[in-house]
């Protein structure tokens, strides 16, 4: 009979402790899906409050490329068109030239003051168009700088070039020229890591906090 009862204990003992052991797996199981799913969550929530605070700059970047490509078509419109004259002066001229000796009509000085007058007014245009894509080109290179800049608030005051240009979408070329005219006007300043990593670094950015405390230059 005791045989029985301690055999009757040793069961009811595994089965407790079998019951204890599935519970314990289930409510770490779901202790750590509760936990994901609340860093997901809260990496979601984050992740949109990031695109919503860069809601006004891609607004403001998308303003800019549609000047940049209404600068841009207007240009090479210009260019198109001072071409387009060059080449009817040009041709105008030519048929003067051939009908020389001059006729007893003004025919022929009308066709070459004519073609004259095409080909000057062409070469205006062109400078025309010219200029308004110097200007397109000079808004689209301060957008990229902008660009660059906002990046580097976002990471701290240090940016790399290959960083750089996979977050901006800029081209690595344009990406180091850019970050090399801020070196060299004194926004950034280059550092080398111990593995020779080439980093952008802004002062101004990483001291940000400070400026509240400035004082007048006359109290330093």
């Amino acid at each position: 009979m005791r045989d029985l009862e301690k055999l009757a204990d040793e069961i009811a003992s595994k089965i407790d402790r079998a019951v204890n052991d599935a519970e314990r797996k289930i409510k770490k199981k779901w202790r750590g899906n509760w936990e994901a799913r609340v860093h997901t969550a809260s990496s979601d929530f984050q992740s949109a409050t990031n695109s919503f605070k860069r809601v006004p700059d891609r607004l403001s970047d998308l303003a800019t490329d549609g000047s940049c490509a209404m600068r841009y078509l207007f240009a090479y419109g210009l260019i198109g068109m001072a071409a387009l004259m060059g080449f009817c002066g040009l041709v105008l001229v030519l048929i003067a030239l051939l009908e020389y000796p001059p006729s007893g009509n003004s025919t022929m000085l009308e066709k070459l003051s004519g073609g004259l007058a095409l080909i000057v007014f062409s070469q205006i245009i062109w400078w025309a168009g010219r200029r308004v894509k110097r200007s397109g080109d000079e808004k689209a290179h301060a957008k990229n700088q902008h660009r660059i800049l906002r990046l580097a608030r976002e990471k701290g005051g240090s940016l790399t070039v290959t960083e750089t240009a996979m977050d901006t979408r800029i081209t690595v070329e344009k990406t180091e020229e850019i970050l090399r005219e801020l070196t060299i006007s004194g926004h950034a300043e280059m550092r080398i890591s111990d593995s020779g990593l080439v980093v952008y670094h802004f002062p101004e950015i990483e001291h940000w906090d400070e400026k509240h405390r400035a004082r007048p230059v006359d109290e330093l």
